[in-house]
């Protein structure tokens, strides 16, 4: 379910969760999971942008580091510092 107010309109939602589901599908993770993150990232994003055109790129390469460094932990079993996630 999508954060209230979050998006614009839905053009904007629209962009969003096609974003979304991309990253659910090369990540392998659920559409809930990413969503989280995705709109987690986006809101922070959005609090400082003016504009908002290219938001889901930029969300979208947050949300991939993120998991990028969530692997590498899981993979390598050393503990998540905060400072590495989002």
């Amino acid at each position: 379910m999508a954060v209230p107010g979050l998006y614009e309109d839905e053009d904007e939602q629209k962009r969003h969760l096609s974003a979304i589901q991309m990253l659910a599908k090369d990540a392998g993770s659920s559409e809930e999971e990413i969503r989280g993150l995705y709109e987690g990232v986006l809101q922070e994003f959005k609090d400082d942008a003016s504009i908002t055109t290219f938001l889901s790129i930029l969300v979208s390469k947050k949300v991939k580091e993120f998991l990028h460094v969530r692997r590498y932990y899981v993979r390598f079993g050393q503990e998540e510092k905060e400072s590495d996630f989002p």
